[in-house]
């Protein structure tokens, strides 16, 4: 009887461990749109500009979206619901991916055109974040 409620109390510190972590990432998506993204020759321009083509409309959203959906998922993780890890991990990869590429295409265009286009702390951190995010469903007691 007391290795059942011994487990019981684990498994409840691990849930609010995860939970926490991904609540966290979340956080970090939503918070990094304030933060610089690239600088073009004299400015720099974060993740919440009033920008000009479809892309750079749809990246800041996609990621608020992403960032609600995942503190969503951890809160129902540590509320008991298993599928909220899930849905946290999952929202956590596509912020990954999402900033991933754009650290890739910025690179790549800066490299072909021969521009001074350069990247700023906000895709890194997100990328950071993302990872927080991904790996919060593995974090456990021991």
């Amino acid at each position: 009887m007391a290795s059942v409620v011994y487990d019981e109390r684990k498994k409840k510190v691990d849930r609010v461990a995860q939970g926490s972590v991904a609540v966290a990432a979340g956080i970090i998506f939503v918070s990094v749109l304030f933060l610089p993204w690239l600088t073009a020759e004299s400015s720099a321009v974060s993740g919440l500009t009033n920008p000009r083509d479809q892309a750079a409309v749809a990246i800041p959203m996609i990621l608020i979206l992403l960032g609600v959906v995942t503190i969503f998922g951890g809160a129902i993780h540590i509320a008991g619901y298993e599928v909220g890890i899930q849905l946290a991990t999952v929202m956590s990869g596509i912020a990954f991916f999402i900033s991933v590429m754009v650290i890739i295409v910025t690179l790549m265009g800066a490299n072909s055109s021969g521009g001074v286009l350069s990247l700023l702390v906000g895709p890194w951190i997100c990328a950071a974040g993302a990872i927080f995010g991904v790996i919060s469903s593995r974090l456990e007691r021991r």
